[in-house]
């Protein structure tokens, strides 16, 4: 029996020595853990797994600001950024957003200095000790702007502890530095809400078309809502999950305090209504007016404050010249002609190719292809590199009813793309050189080329400088030429043709322009020399070469859309061409004032004088009621005091409309990027036909736009006597009404010519004119 309790005595000892031991490794172990954690802690916070940012560096934190670009009226019309990001200030942030994000986010935000410890001890536990990862991060809202402000990097299987050590040891410098108020607002600002937009201010514009200032609970709810998963609460494309999502933040903020219940069961029961709106380079509603105005803000910072300042980066505001509203007038207008135009060239082809008679257009423009220059460098040859090609593959094309994804024929994509017609417009005030709207294709996202830059052949919308070169020098409208087909022998034999083949009878100089005949302007342009027509052409603004050829006459110099909307501001503008403006002033951050547009508008030198433009504005009048624009008021019904010029080129390549008022100059270019391919006939091909209707339908919205009835409204200067003396005649005659026998009496069956030098000094033919005004 003694020997049984010294056994059990000696057991109860082990047991103890055991305990003991088991006690002093567990200590040494926590020792030893906190040892690590320690050395771990230092280890991050003197950099050795990256930088630590000082105090000094977070005082200034700067984010990459989006540099917003309003219309005239203060219509945002794009962004220009690095990070889809618009900084608001701390004193424009709503509570409802603050309120809805420390509910969600942070419930202890306003008590913590930066670290949550019931958050961080549940992380540890549940987390990084049982891998259960659907607990969350636990981070406060400081940790989580340290996050957004110093991107995680990879560590192996360090990483989430050093990053999180990392952002733990940040958000204490900026507990320190900042004030709670400060670092919502910082957080606010960096904050992603998917579709690569940051920030709530563009999260606001973006969902709800408004400022985030003035957000409603449950648009706030809705947008805070969001930051659990970008996409999956995202209203847009999962509404339901987004509702369920906004009215557990709604409970929340209930919970903390910031709205009653009853509140609470009141804003869960409002609908769910978005405004949603995506403004930046592809979507905006000038992405092509907007390519202008980074091109001009970045030449006048860099002229001014030389590298100072980077508009992706910066946060300026730059305020444009465009009328939003004129602009979506445009892109309406050209996209609805368009569309019709399109399908109208493809009925008239068909099947059949525009290039088959010349395959090497094809031919040429595969070759430029990135996909065939790719298979030619891997040496394959050309058999089997057409084969590679007209293999379908899954792409994205565009189409007037939106974007479709289809299975296409490398070769069929480019044969569709051959096949596209193209467009550009612009409009200008010509009053003070205001670009009202921009517009240089029907869609940026995939044919970004700008052809309101576009160098083409300008057709017949040249013959007004022609016109008014002549008029200037002193010829009358009322001069009748011969429709005779001549071959001008001095120019190499050059004889020029009329689109009717029609050459009998005779024109005014007035009836020439009016139907736009080709024997009368060739006729005119042979009086007046080429050179003085291209000297009117500078002084008009028109910077393209021109070659000193009368050819000219009829168009086939190569001239910008730009360039000759500049030009007809000339007429409207009493002789003189206004130089476009399209940026009015630039902001910095702060509101400061950068650049300001002058006051005083930028004209060129006077091309012509006021009589040449009332005579000229006259005529082209005409043309709108009479001539190759007539149709703006038969089919299309527009009412106001227009004046204008079709104009078509060789083998209906390129469509032509400049149209004017007398406050708005707008010009339209129609065609496919080769001028090779074309409509076959002059019925369908002519800038009647492409390029008129969409000045038109730009005009009837503009017509019906309360905002723009001074458009509707405005009248040209009535014309004194003279001039309407000067414009008193028919425009055609099949005898020449100049040469009669009382005419032949006194002048001896001479032209009626005179130039101005005679016309000062007075003479026969002025008294026999102030005799019949008399009368």
């Amino acid at each position: 029996m003694a020997k049984k309790k010294k056994s059990t005595k000696k057991s109860a000892k082990q047991k103890t020595k055991i305990g003991k031991k088991i006690t002093i490794w567990a200590f040494k172990v926590i020792l030893f853990f906190i040892a690590f954690v320690i050395v771990f802690i230092g280890l991050v916070y003197v950099g050795m797994f990256g930088k630590i940012p000082s105090e000094t560096e977070l005082k200034k934190i700067k984010t990459h600001s989006a540099t917003a670009v309003y219309s005239s009226n203060g219509t945002m019309i794009g962004k220009f950024y690095i990070e889809n990001r618009l900084t608001i200030n701390n004193k424009d942030i709503s509570q409802n957003v603050s309120n809805a994000l420390v509910a969600t986010e942070d419930s202890r935000f306003f008590e913590h200095k930066g670290v949550d410890i019931i958050s961080t001890g549940r992380v540890f536990v549940r987390t990084l000790l049982f891998g259960d990862k659907k607990q969350g991060g636990g981070s406060t809202i400081s940790q989580q702007l340290a996050k957004n402000l110093f991107r995680r990097k990879s560590h192996g299987f360090l990483t989430s502890p050093v990053n999180k050590t990392r952002e733990i040891i940040i958000a204490g410098k900026l507990e320190s530095i900042f004030s709670k108020e400060e670092i919502l607002g910082l957080y606010l600002n960096t904050v992603p809400f998917g579709e690569n937009i940051y920030g709530i201010e563009v999260a606001a514009n973006r969902f709800f078309g408004k400022s985030s200032s003035a957000l409603t609970v449950p648009e706030a709810a809705t947008l805070i809502g969001m930051l659990a998963a970008n996409t999956a609460y995202n209203p847009r494309i999962n509404p339901e999950r987004s509702l369920q999502r906004r009215n557990l933040v709604i409970d929340r903020m209930c919970k903390n305090g910031s709205i009653s219940l009853e509140e609470a069961e009141n804003f869960k029961e409002t609908p769910l209504k978005l405004n949603y709106s995506r403004v930046d380079l592809y979507f905006g509603p000038a992405p092509y007016f907007m390519e202008q105005v980074r091109s001009e803000a970045e030449k006048i910072l860099k002229e001014k404050y030389g590298t100072q300042y980077d508009i992706l980066t910066d946060g300026l505001k730059i305020h444009t010249t465009l009328d939003a509203t004129l602009q979506s007038f445009a892109v309406n207008a050209l996209r609805t002609h368009m569309k019709y135009l399109q399908k109208t060239f493809d009925d008239h082809w068909g099947k059949q190719d525009p290039w088959h008679d010349n395959q090497a257009i094809f031919k040429n423009a595969l070759q430029k292809t990135e996909r065939y220059k790719s298979l030619k460098t891997k040496g394959l040859s050309e058999e089997d590199i057409i084969k590679e090609l007209e293999k379908p593959v899954e792409m994205t094309i565009f189409a007037y009813d939106g974007e479709t994804r289809v299975s296409m024929s490398p070769i069929d994509s480019l044969k569709r793309s051959l096949r596209t017609l193209h467009t550009g417009f612009m409009a200008l005030n010509p009053q003070n050189g205001h670009v009202l709207a921009w517009e240089g294709g029907i869609n940026f996202r995939y044919f970004q080329y700008d052809h309101v830059y576009a160098k083409r052949q300008v057709g017949s919308t040249f013959k007004p400088i022609v016109y008014a070169t002549a008029i200037n020098k002193g010829y009358e409208p009322c001069e009748f030429v011969s429709n005779e087909r001549r071959v001008y022998e001095k120019y190499k034999n050059w004889s020029p043709a009329n689109a009717d083949n029609k050459y009998e009878g005779y024109y005014s100089i007035k009836g020439g322009l009016v139907h736009s005949v080709n024997t009368i302007a060739a006729e005119m342009i042979d009086r007046t020399g080429s050179d003085e027509v291209i000297k009117t052409a500078r002084r008009m603004g028109i910077t393209s070469e021109i070659p000193n050829v009368p050819s000219i006459a009829l168009g086939t110099a190569n001239i910008s859309l730009y360039e000759m909307v500049v030009a007809y501001s000339a007429f409207a503008n009493y002789g003189r061409a206004v130089k476009p403006v399209i940026i009015l002033k630039i902001e910095d951050f702060d509101g400061n004032i950068l650049f300001s547009a002058p006051k005083e508008e930028q004209q060129f030198e006077k091309a012509f004088n006021d009589e040449t433009s009332r005579i000229m504005v006259q005529i082209m009048r005409e043309i709108v009621e009479n001539g190759t624009a007539k149709s703006l008021r038969s089919v299309y019904g527009l009412q106001g005091d227009y004046a204008g010029k079709t104009g078509t080129t060789q083998n209906n390549a390129d469509g032509w409309f400049v149209g004017f008022a007398p406050n708005i100059v707008a010009g339209v270019w129609v065609g496919a990027e080769n001028p090779a391919i074309h409509f076959r006939t002059l019925a369908l091909g002519q800038g009647a036909h492409t390029a008129l209707p969409v000045f038109a339908r730009f005009m009837q919205q503009t017509e019906k736009s309360k905002a723009h009835s001074y458009i509707k409204n405005a009248t040209f200067p009535p014309l004194n006597e003279e001039t309407k003396w000067a414009l008193n005649c028919n425009y055609y005659e099949l005898e020449d009404p100049t040469i009669d026998s009382f005419w032949e009496q006194i002048f001896g069956g001479k032209e009626r010519k005179k130039d101005k030098d005679d016309k000062q000094k007075g003479g026969i033919f002025d008294f026999v004119k102030d005799i019949f005004k008399k009368k």
